[in-house]
């Protein structure tokens, strides 16, 4: 067996080698918690310690809490396995009528529906939209394999099964994780509100490094509300010890075990195999189960779940025959050190000689930052050297697409801006067409490509944006310009307009629209662009400052 303070000097080695500036730890063996403390700091520039109740974003970790409470309600008969999604919300749509159709609740928490992640849709929001507005945005996402064909991580699918909980139960999701899980936890200090979180005396500031080397920095934290059953739960070390007990099928104090074995047999079972195993899995992967990744390590079965998010990364770790597990909570983003110390512990837990996971994992960190890096600067500069092919005041506008939103390119001096929800930075030319815009991410100047296209009239009419990397580009269309087209305006346009016998007549269409006839043809709407130019059965349409309509069926000059 082990000493604690053997277990300490690990930590605290570990911390000092990843350069996490504070942890906080949570240690159960042989039915009881062994280790529960914090390491390091939770504030550097106030140099506060974490302690044991220090409060930590659990990000992705949730899951496991939001897989448990939809088996909870099967085991209860109020939600099925087996029983489209269609038939708790009516109206659910995807882009594929087979997922349409046949996805349950089940598929989504094993994430096996063929969407890809979509990340960005929310992560781009800032929490300036709403988990419906999230689910309604899902019959519009490009899938990029087939329905079950395999395993595809989706946070948005997460989200759409704990709103179904919610329902089910009569309340939000927040309500009845805390109803049926944290409260008969005693989780008290857990909580599922960032903003909560950030006023609290005893929580963890986040910190990011942009590059291999540099040091870290502190980072805002990231608003999960929209996606809160996805990763908004927050927690420390003193709570995660109910939590660790209840995965292991455990009762915590006289209480029995709030989890049924079906339930955690449920959760446990590989339901589709991991094709695309994280960089940082230690052990052998055996699939994913409910809210929970399955590994065989060194002979011995782990169910796990971790979590990354802006400033916070986390792993919850399970050896459910050996009655063993491990919760570490790290104030660092994307760091492997969440996965290297929760194996390097059950090492000595189960008795076997350590490994080195500390050095290997962090050289696998390092040469994932540096790609990335690399990535980023090819992107940048490795572009072949070929002009813009029209002035770049042309590409400002507005663009939609029906489930990412609005794109906005405004002129800025003698270039251009580009904002996509809270995304925002300059847009900078790489050659014709193509343009990168340049965000910030976690500190780190990071090139999102974008690509312009034109009608056959040479009008820029899309955008494509880059924001899923499994899915071609998002493609954006052009908002047309209205804002000018007053009704004076339009009462001007309107008239009679003549090419030699024949005539174009232009009409008021409401308050706000012309239409356009050309000789006795059937008067058509005429659709604006911009400026004064406009579309009509596809053809281009144009009134010039001196009278005329300029249209494909010639020139005509208005009637004095």
């Amino acid at each position: 067996m082990f000493m604690t303070t053997e277990l300490s000097a690990l930590i605290e080695a570990e911390m000092e080698r990843f350069g996490v500036p504070g942890v906080a730890v949570t240690v159960v063996a042989d039915g009881a918690v062994v280790l529960c403390d914090g390491f390091g700091l939770r504030d550097m520039a106030g140099r506060r310690p974490v302690t044991a109740r220090t409060l930590f974003p659990i990000a992705s970790a949730t899951k496991t809490f939001t897989a448990a409470l939809c088996a909870l309600l099967v085991d209860e008969g109020v939600l099925a396995w087996d029983r489209p999604v269609r038939g708790y919300l009516p109206g659910f749509q995807l882009v594929d009528p087979a997922a349409t159709e046949g996805l349950t609740v089940h598929d989504m928490l094993c994430h096996r529906s063929g969407l890809p992640r979509h990340d960005l849709l929310w992560y781009s929001a800032a929490g300036e939209t709403t988990r419906t507005e999230l689910v309604e945005a899902l019959r519009h996402l490009e899938p990029s394999r087939g329905f079950r064909e395999t395993f595809q991580y989706n946070n948005l699918l997460y989200a759409c099964a704990g709103e179904i909980a919610g329902r089910l139960c009569g309340g939000s999701y927040e309500s009845v994780v805390r109803k049926r899980l944290l409260d008969p936890l005693g989780m008290h200090r857990t909580n599922l509100s960032i903003a909560e979180t950030a006023a609290d005396d005893d929580a963890a500031r986040g910190y990011a490094a942009p590059a291999p080397g540099e040091p870290v920095a502190e980072v805002e934290y990231a608003p999960l509300g929209p996606i809160a059953p996805a990763g908004a739960i927050n927690s420390c070390a003193e709570d995660l010890g109910p939590w660790l007990m209840t995965l292991l099928g455990r009762g915590v104090g006289d209480r029995p075990p709030l989890l049924s074995a079906d339930v955690l047999t449920a959760m446990r079972t590989p339901a589709i195999s991991l094709s695309d195993p994280s960089l940082f899995l230690v052990g052998d992967p055996v699939g994913y189960g409910l809210g929970l990744m399955i590994e065989d390590y060194r002979g011995h079965r782990v169910v796990f779940h971790g979590g990354n998010i802006d400033g916070f990364s986390s792993q919850v770790a399970v050896v459910p025959e050996a009655g063993c597990a491990v919760a570490v909570l790290a104030g660092r983003e994307g760091t492997a050190l969440r996965d290297a110390l929760p194996h390097a512990i059950l090492d000595r837990l189960l008795g076997l000689d350590p490994r080195p996971h500390g050095a290997t994992l962090l050289a696998r960190e390092e040469a994932v930052l540096r790609g990335h890096a690399q990535g980023r600067e090819r992107l940048v500069t490795g572009s072949a050297a070929l002009p813009p092919v029209r002035p770049l005041r042309d590409y400002a506008g507005r663009y939609r697409d029906p489930g990412y939103g609005e794109l906005v390119i405004t002129e800025s001096g003698d270039g251009l801006d580009g904002r996509y929800r809270a995304l925002a930075g300059p847009v900078v030319h790489r050659h014709l067409e193509v343009f990168n815009l340049m965000v910030d991410l976690l500190g780190v100047a990071t090139p999102l490509p974008l690509q312009f296209f034109h009608d056959l009239e040479g009008e820029v009419t899309a955008a494509a944006l880059s924001l899923e990397e499994a899915v071609a580009p998002i493609r954006f269309e052009r908002v047309p310009e209205t804002g000018h087209l007053t009704g004076e305006l339009l009462d001007r346009l309107a008239g009679t307009y003549r090419l030699g016998p024949l005539t174009a007549t232009v009409g008021r269409r409401g308050p706000d629209g012309l239409t356009a006839r050309i000789g006795p043809g059937v008067p058509a709407e005429l659709v604006p662009v911009r400026d004064l130019i406009f579309t009509m059965n596809g053809g281009r349409v144009e009134f010039t400052d001196d009278g005329r309509l300029l249209t494909s069926a010639g020139d005509f000059t208005r009637d004095p």
